[in-house]
């Protein structure tokens, strides 16, 4: 593939949309990132808003739930683990 074609494929409405479902996740993950983070919610509150971003992405991108694992899920864990200390 060439850049114009890459191009031509991110401008696309199709290819928009899919930039701007990308964007909306990543802020969603900070949210909750930083939302752990501070340390006012129990762990079970914090794995629950997980969860949430988990189901969040899946309606954004079905069928990606081993991807979020990956990508997400085990940074908030780690996160999760830190914050709230290594789960039993």
């Amino acid at each position: 593939m060439t850049r114009d074609e890459a191009v031509a494929i991110l401008r696309s409405p199709e290819g928009r949309d899919e930039t701007r479902r990308i964007y909306q996740l990543g802020r969603a993950f900070d949210l909750v990132m930083q939302t752990i983070y501070t340390g006012d919610h129990s762990r079970e509150e914090a794995e629950q808003l997980v969860d949430g971003l988990a189901e969040f992405a899946e309606g954004y991108f079905p069928g990606c739930s081993q991807t979020f694992a990956i990508i997400y899920g085990r940074r908030l864990a780690r996160v999760i683990d830190e914050v709230y200390g290594p789960s039993d």
